[in-house]
């Protein structure tokens, strides 16, 4: 967007809209001169009405140039109400942000019937709702048919609550008189008020779209190649084999003066071999021999809810990783919120911890839906402090705000729009899948939001997975059930990690348990990637597309299955 102080543009909203009113109402209100309350009830509608409008389809939220979406469209009624509990400020605010629309409806018809004055407030309402929604489709806000039934509902409350008022003897008071006063017969002509909605929010939306498409205008970018990091990276891991080859050549040297000393014994060949095992197996029978290799897993007959399951003993020291139980592993999946264990894996090989970010406008991007950490406009956070949001309470506003900032500073441009540096991360994103091995993933958002574009398997999970445990900051924030991060202005903001298994008051706690990531979409059911470690051996446990409960319970029974087999 344009480099202007939000506080600047709401002003600027405000003004307008105030001047668009008196134009609307030129004629009654120069006729009637002496009528000072009813101007200032104008007035208040028109700063309310810029004020919403400028909150709801806003300069803050960011248009496509014009790209049309009805994907996200949520057309399902009511689903609000199911889970107004979880976000009761948005069930609530999107009630209340309407109720004026009532009231003042009220007040500027009072020749209509009662029935008629909450008829036509809620009529009103909806299709102000209906206009902010369409242009929702054209930004990164969820377009949702609930938001036009609760803006209604609460039309209709604000015009019950101004009749109730207007039966009381307030009106008659001093302030009564200023805040209800009556409509004169000359002012008298719904019209007038119908026609400032439409112009002020046609205008507005002209606007808004037209500053979008030229500021949103694609630009040359420089994009960093993160592939010479994965060249200079591979011949030091071709190096470690030459060295693994030297102990081996030694025996073979020693065996040979073996025959020379001992010609007499009957069995030359046998010191040989005598002399060949301390030397050589002792280093490698203690890491296979441990080995839960002879451990038998018992996973007949197991009952879980999850549909895609993967569960591998990872490779010791001289060992082999063992796959112990898998279900459809490799068929293509949603990633859902695990993908943001590849989200923090490319933030690090572009940023430092302990790098400084300052949270931008990309964290309304984000549908409302969306689990977020409630980070605010404006706080300077440490890449840590983002990566703890990101991982803990799985915040979608966390990662908008890391690709946002890895993104330009891959391009090299500081100024460069949000939509087009998270498109610059979300390619450093897939560089990164490919160098890891997990070649059927594709990212699209950097947050997991189902996409048919976006896929993964389990087995894909699992070599992100391995990678992400392998970083020592990423390793440790996984395992934190909780953590407090403080920005350079002294907000706080407490995070809570999705995963029930690292809580001690949770009924399904398992303190061997060590993160890593939940995740949860439509498509993608209730996901949870797991590590743990039982007899020296570690495990990783993936089971996606669950339930709920059932992440946790499919995690804790195959947990079982390992245990059982460590204590035989």
């Amino acid at each position: 967007m344009l480099h202007i102080d939000s506080w600047i543009r709401f002003i600027l909203t405000e003004v307008y809209a105030v001047v668009l009113m008196f134009l609307i109402f030129r004629r009654p209100m120069t006729e009637d001169r002496k009528n000072v309350p009813m101007k200032i009830l104008l007035v208040m509608l028109a700063l309310y009405l810029g004020q919403l409008f400028y909150v709801l389809l806003t300069p803050t939220y960011f248009f496509r140039r014009f790209a049309f979406s009805t994907e996200r469209v949520n057309l399902v009624p009511f689903r609000a109400l199911k889970e107004w509990l979880k976000n009761p400020a948005s069930f609530f605010g999107a009630v209340a942000l309407f109720m004026p629309i009532g009231f003042f409806e009220v007040l500027l018809h009072p020749e209509f019937s009662r029935k008629k004055q909450v008829g036509f407030s809620a009529a009103t309402a909806a299709v102000l709702s209906l206009f902010i929604e369409f242009a929702q489709c054209f930004n990164y806000r969820v377009p949702d048919i609930d938001d036009i039934i609760l803006n209604t509902i609460g039309a209709v409350l604000g015009a019950l609550l101004c009749i109730l008022i207007q039966k009381t003897r307030f009106p008659q008071t001093r302030i009564g008189r200023v805040l209800m006063p009556r409509l004169p017969r000359s002012w008298r002509g719904h019209m007038l008020l119908n026609r400032f909605c439409v112009i002020l929010i046609a205008s507005i939306e002209i606007v808004l779209f037209t500053v979008n498409y030229i500021v949103t205008i694609p630009k040359p970018t420089v994009r960093e190649n993160m592939a010479a990091t994965v060249e200079t990276a591979a011949p030091a891991g071709t190096e470690e084999p030459e060295a693994t080859a030297e102990p081996t050549a030694e025996p073979t040297s020693e065996p040979t003066a073996g025959p020379t000393e001992e010609p007499a014994e009957a069995e030359p060949t046998a010191a040989p071999d005598v002399t060949a095992e301390p030397t050589a197996e002792p280093t490698e029978e203690p890491t296979p021999e441990p080995t839960q290799a002879p451990r038998v897993y018992h996973t007949d007959g197991v009952a879980l809810e999850a549909r895609n399951v993967l569960l591998v003993r990872l490779a010791g020291e001289g060992g082999s990783e063992q796959v112990i139980y898998a279900v459809d592993s490799a068929d293509p999946i949603y990633p859902a919120s695990t993908l943001k264990m590849l989200t923090a894996l490319t933030t690090l090989d572009i940023a430092q911890p302990e790098e400084t970010v300052r949270v931008g406008v990309e964290i309304y991007i984000p549908p409302y839906d969306a689990a977020k950490a409630g980070l605010e406009y404006g706080m300077t956070l440490t890449v840590r402090d983002l990566l703890e949001s990101l991982l803990l309470p799985s915040g979608a506003d966390a990662a908008y705000a890391l690709g946002v900032y890895c993104g330009r500073k891959l391009a090299g441009n500081d100024h460069m729009d949000p939509l087009s540096a998270v498109g610059t991360f979300i390619d450093a994103v897939n560089r990164k899948a490919e160098e890891i091995g997990a070649v059927h993933t594709t990212a699209v958002n950097v947050v997991g939001l189902d996409d048919r574009n976006q896929l993964t398997t389990a087995e894909d999970i699992l070599k992100i997975a391995k990678v992400f445990l392998a970083n020592p900051v990423l390793a440790e924030i996984c395992h934190l059930p909780t953590a407090q991060i403080t920005s350079g202005e002294g907000r706080s903001v407490f995070l809570s990690n999705t995963n029930k298994m690292l809580h001690e008051d949770s009924e399904y706690y398992n303190s061997a348990i060590a993160g890593v990531k939940t995740g949860t979409t439509s498509r993608a059911g209730n996901c949870l990637v797991s590590f743990f470690t039982i007899g020296g051996e570690q495990y990783i446990c993936i089971v996606m597309h669950s339930s709920y409960y059932g992440k946790f319970t499919d995690t804790q029974r195959l947990y079982d299955i390992c245990a059982e087999a460590a204590a035989q």
